[in-house]
């Protein structure tokens, strides 16, 4: 009796133990809460997973340009929220709504994008709750 039940509490265990690793992910911890807004020229679009990432340059207060990222999520959750892998091109001004890093470098967390033309492109569904 005692062999019959081994196997199963074995399987248990490894299904218990692996659904913890499986909901780890790294999350915004290196990323401020307030949001903020910034306005630039896209400059690469990589749709992809594990992160989606647009890459834009950025006019500072001293009119020098600067390379930003803002790391949005996945392909298959974006593509959920209406993104495709054509919904951005080199060249077009957008404002990205995001939080910025914590150790001030020039990357982000995207939480919604606003393309020139006014059309707003979300991140995620329920982006207007963070």
């Amino acid at each position: 009796m005692k062999k019959r039940l081994l196997p199963p509490l074995w399987v248990s265990l490894g299904l218990l133990i692996s659904v913890g690793v499986m909901i780890a992910h790294h999350g915004t911890a290196a990323y401020k809460t307030k949001l903020t807004t910034v306005k630039g020229v896209v400059t690469d679009f990589l749709f992809i997973n594990p992160h989606s990432e647009v890459h834009f340059d950025v006019k500072n207060d001293k009119g020098e340009t600067e390379k930003w990222i803002a790391e949005g999520n996945s392909a298959t959750v974006m593509t959920r929220s209406g993104w495709t892998q054509n919904s951005l091109k080199p060249g077009v001004e957008s404002v990205q709504r995001a939080t910025a890093r914590k150790n001030g470098s020039t990357t982000m967390h995207l939480r919604k994008l606003v393309l020139a033309s006014g059309k707003e492109l979300p991140v995620e569904r329920d982006y207007e709750n963070y």
